[in-house]
């Protein structure tokens, strides 16, 4: 490419040509092509990180109960409301908490719900219900509670998705 072509589209021949690169037959002259698909590989992330515990604290089967759909069926909640009114249910119990272990546990999960500005997919709370009423009916007696976080885009993985991205502009 001449100077200052780098920020012009390619001509269609030269798309052509690129697409023949590539191993893609080349279109008739009257054909068009409409449609690009691409599958792309995650840039570099720090690795994901969780914390895992089983409840069975009335409060945390209640937060639980209001979401689910089926007292059968796993919750996942990724939505900011959701994940703001469980901090509350966390701190509330975290109140009258006397079980030192389950205490450093509930404060690990409030610490980490709190780091951040709950937004976005950094923070994932699932909920897997374990055991249910005597004849394994009703509504979840005990359930295991998993709160994942992490996985942010490194400064190699930011590097590596703009480079990339202009690449795939440019051929």
């Amino acid at each position: 490419p001449r100077d200052g072509d780098e920020d012009r589209p390619p001509s269609p021949s030269q798309s052509m040509a690129s697409l023949e690169s590539c191993g893609i037959p080349a279109l008739h002259s009257e054909e068009e092509l409409r449609c690009v698909i691409a599958v792309i590989r995650h840039a570099d992330r720090t690795p994901k990180q969780k914390v895992k515990i089983v409840v069975s604290n009335p409060q945390y089967l209640d937060y639980f109960h209001f979401y689910t759909k089926s007292p059968k069926k796993d919750l996942k909640v990724k939505s900011k409301s959701g994940l703001l009114r469980f901090l509350q249910v966390t701190r509330d119990i975290l109140a009258g908490l006397d079980d030192q272990e389950l205490r450093r546990k509930l404060v690990h999960i409030r610490d980490v719900l709190e780091r951040w500005e709950i937004s976005g997919i950094n923070r994932k709370l699932q909920m897997k219900p374990q055991k249910w009423g005597e004849d394994g009916e009703g509504p979840a007696r005990e359930v295991v509670l998993i709160l994942k976080w992490g996985g942010d885009l490194t400064l190699l993985g930011r590097d590596q998705a703009e480079s990339l991205g202009a690449q795939f502009r440019h051929s």
